[in-house]
């Protein structure tokens, strides 16, 4: 009878050992590309939130004063300097070094030297309850307020999701990088070259992520 044994088995051991580093080498690349392809759609809701929301809010703040000027800046806080941080430097960053993978496998340097401007966040979610509060007061409130809000959300780009979903997206953004990160460094070896950035990393991003579950837990 013919001896089915698994492949992996049957290979010779140096041929075994490629295989397997070959393996962790493929799933260390594929959560590389997942931060990247994420990061990319986060940015586009990024976008939505301060070039397209906020934007037109105060556009009609400045033409027409059909509500205060402080409940756009209110609702938004500081989401243009988040958005700005991502489009111009975390973003560029990864693209540039997925571009490169084969020359430098790892993420972790890139990170650690970012990951210290994540405490922007600290600002938006402790102003988040009062954020969504000011959106269902004046959705309310200002006909006007409403009519822009509605018509942006009714936009293709929109995935027919509300203001106040988007609004959530970078609340959510840095337990996920947390969750990706503790994945990747799950997958490398210990002496990789990359490890003990990712380690920092890690840590940094984890205290950032401490205070964005904390407003999470708030909600439910």
């Amino acid at each position: 009878m013919m001896d089915l044994q698994p492949l992996a088995l049957a290979l010779p051991k140096t041929d075994r050992q490629d295989s397997t580093e070959l393996s962790v080498q493929q799933r260390v690349f594929n959560i590389a590309n997942e931060l990247l392809h994420t990061e990319k759609a986060y940015v586009s809701r990024l976008y939505l939130l301060d070039q397209v929301f906020c934007s037109s809010l105060l556009e009609e703040v400045r033409s027409r004063a059909s509500f205060p000027l402080d409940v756009v800046t209110g609702i938004f806080s500081n989401i243009c300097s988040i958005y700005c941080f991502h489009q111009q430097f975390l973003l560029p960053a990864l693209e540039k070094r997925m571009a490169e993978w084969d020359l430098n496998p790892r993420i972790g340097d890139i990170l650690q030297k970012l990951a210290p401007f994540l405490k922007m966040y600290g600002e938006y979610v402790k102003n988040f309850d009062r954020a969504m509060e000011l959106v269902n007061t004046w959705m309310e409130r200002s006909s006007q307020f409403k009519a822009i809000v509605h018509h942006i959300q009714r936009e293709e780009r929109c995935g027919n999701l509300t203001l106040q979903h988007h609004m959530l997206e970078p609340v959510q953004r840095i337990p996920r990088y947390e969750l990706l990160l503790k994945d990747y460094l799950h997958r490398l070896p210990g002496d990789h070259d990359d490890f003990k950035d990712a380690q920092k990393s890690l840590e940094l991003i984890a205290t950032a992520a401490e205070h964005s579950n904390t407003a999470i837990r708030k909600m439910h």
